[in-house]
């Protein structure tokens, strides 16, 4: 089976385009930029929540179970913009060579 090699100019563009997870994206740094990225990725997380959460629409009927905690359920909804968040952050470190897995 042949594999695919992409360019940094692709990785970057499919990134922006949200086709990367948070996971796959921090395995592109070098160990030592995965940090600041995914603490990037957890403050867009928590936004998303607090979001969610002043929507006032909790998913269980009980109200919101997370009391300030990241949940799930808004990163889901919100699919590929949640990806695309995240990509956001992780561009300007990915777009230094020296960042680079």
């Amino acid at each position: 089976m042949e594999t695919k090699t992409y360019t940094p100019e692709q990785v970057m563009a499919m990134a922006a385009e949200g086709r990367f997870t948070k996971a796959e994206l921090a395995e592109f740094l070098v160990t030592e930029r995965r940090r600041a990225f995914l603490a990037a990725c957890a403050r867009i997380e928590k936004r998303f929540t607090e979001e969610c959460t002043a929507k006032a629409e909790p998913c269980l009927e009980s109200g919101c179970s997370m009391n300030g905690e990241v949940c799930l359920q808004p990163l889901l909804h919100a699919g590929s913009a949640y990806h695309k968040a995240c990509a956001a952050a992780w561009l300007p470190i990915f777009s230094d060579p020296k960042n680079r897995s």
